[in-house]
């Protein structure tokens, strides 16, 4: 495939139109330019930032992510109140005439599966169009020299495709598996290599300047006086995502170069999301694991100690992307297999939001509490229906059944559960609750255990 080729397929899933917008062109013009030309610098990109469609098109996608507002107290709510098109054109004022100024970020902290806490900055909203803005332009530039086993916050890539690749991996008998984790990855990329990264790509001054102005912009928690950092990247920017792919892509770049994933070489595959990574390989690993660690330290960055570890998928298992992998035996014991479900941390977790809305002292009707869990349920159903999951799916039905039943009956101030009365159709078709907990890949789990079913 040749690279114009490549670049038409190059479109962002939501802009598959018959007839090409202005910006789509855009985008695979650069996309088509880079990827023809991987050491290219793109000089002129700024005018490009503050177009019409550009701007609207950043706009679209920060209101469809809602979120809260930034220091100022703008909300997205407020903005259409005032009007979108006015709020457009002074942003893109202030961008032509090169006078824009990132405010600092608001610092919240978003509880972790561990008990600890993680650090989320949020913009304003205006900043956040900004980044979106800058994002669109730039996107297609590193999207051309991405490599094949990155696929966190990319276009038409996502954390499925990963775990079939993981999948793919230990049917072929790589079952040697690095499970890394990089310390505090958003917290420690150093911003001059940072930029040093970008600037491989991108030599327009004036988008150089406003990428810094967004590292540099300093945090500001609890009202208190704004803090600066001279490494990281705040998680909960729009623009953090690109950044981070393409810091980490000298990871990836690296690894190809060093022909570790050759099949006369190590074997061994890297898989990455963001800067969630495995490594499988068939042959034992502690050598690959000081590469990485090396390759690491020369980015400025680290494994952490006690998170990453090597385990044999034969004799154990790993989480990744939320999903547990072992190998098992097929049902006739003719050959293993890669099963794939959802960890249990990841069921854990979807257990403790179910107790939470059906906790029978609150006083919420039931049909709202059925509308808050249905979203809830939908969204984790649809994330981990792939894979050989239908053994937790039924788990978490009988639980969720068995929750929705017993805040009915607190309510009707009825004795017993109900088992008899409100079983689970009564409680999809009468209240509304989901009752889909259907696999929705199951050519993935069907060829995953060489067409048989798997005993388990």
């Amino acid at each position: 495939m040749n690279a114009e080729e490549e670049g038409k397929e190059w479109t962002l899933p939501e802009h598959r139109l018959q007839n090409p917008s202005r910006l789509q062109n855009l985008q695979q013009q650069l996309y088509r330019k880079s990827k023809a030309e991987p050491s290219y610098r793109f000089y002129t990109l700024w005018d490009k930032v503050y177009r019409k469609d550009v701007l609207e098109e950043a706009w679209r996608r920060v209101r469809a992510n809602r979120g809260t507002g930034g220091i100022d107290g703008e909300t997205i709510r407020s903005v259409e109140r005032f009007g979108v098109e006015p709020f457009l054109l002074s942003l893109a004022a202030d961008l032509k005439a090169k006078t824009y100024q990132p405010p600092p970020v608001r610092r919240t902290w978003i509880p972790k599966s561990d008990g600890k806490k993680r650090p989320l900055g949020i913009p304003t909203i205006r900043d956040r169009v900004a980044q979106a803005a800058v994002k669109i332009v730039i996107e297609p530039l590193f999207e051309a020299i991405f490599l094949e086993g990155s696929y966190g916050f990319r276009p038409k890539r996502g954390a499925h495709q990963a775990v079939r690749d993981v999948m793919k991996y230990l049917n072929y008998g790589k079952v040697y598996v690095i499970d890394a984790d990089i310390r505090d990855f958003f917290g420690q990329i150093p911003h001059d290599q940072l930029m040093r990264v970008i600037a491989q790509k991108v030599a327009d001054g004036q988008i150089l300047r406003m990428i810094r102005q967004w590292l540099d912009a300093g945090v500001l928690e609890e009202g208190q006086a704004v803090r600066y950092a001279i490494t990281g990247t705040p998680q909960g920017g729009v623009i953090s995502p690109i950044l981070s792919n393409a810091y980490l892509h000298q990871l990836d770049q690296r690894w190809k170069d060093g022909g570790y994933a050759d099949r006369s070489g190590w074997d061994a595959h890297l898989i990455r999301y963001a800067d969630d990574l495995v490594i499988l390989t068939s042959k034992p690993p502690p050598v690959l694991k000081g590469v990485l660690q090396d390759a690491l330290k020369d980015l400025g960055l680290e494994l952490h100690p006690d998170k990453t570890r090597i385990v044999n998928a034969d004799e154990g298992s790993f989480d990744f992307l939320g999903f547990n992998f072992r190998k098992v035996w097929n049902r006739s014991r003719t050959k293993r297999f890669a099963l794939v479900i959802p960890s249990q941390k990841a069921q854990a977790r979807l257990r403790e939001k179910i107790r939470t809305i059906t906790h029978r002292q609150r006083p919420v009707s039931t049909p709202d509490m059925i509308e808050e869990l249905n979203p809830v349920l939908r969204g984790w159903f649809n994330y981990f229906g792939i894979g050989h999951s239908s053994r937790s799916f039924n788990r978490i039905r009988r639980y969720t059944v068995r929750k929705v039943r017993r805040y009915i009956r607190f309510h009707q101030k009825r004795q017993g559960v109900g088992r008899w009365e409100l079983t689970h159709p009564v409680l999809v078709q009468r209240y509304g609750l989901r009752g889909d907990y259907s696999i929705r890949d199951h050519a993935l789990a069907f060829v995953a255990r060489g067409g048989r079913r798997a005993c388990w």
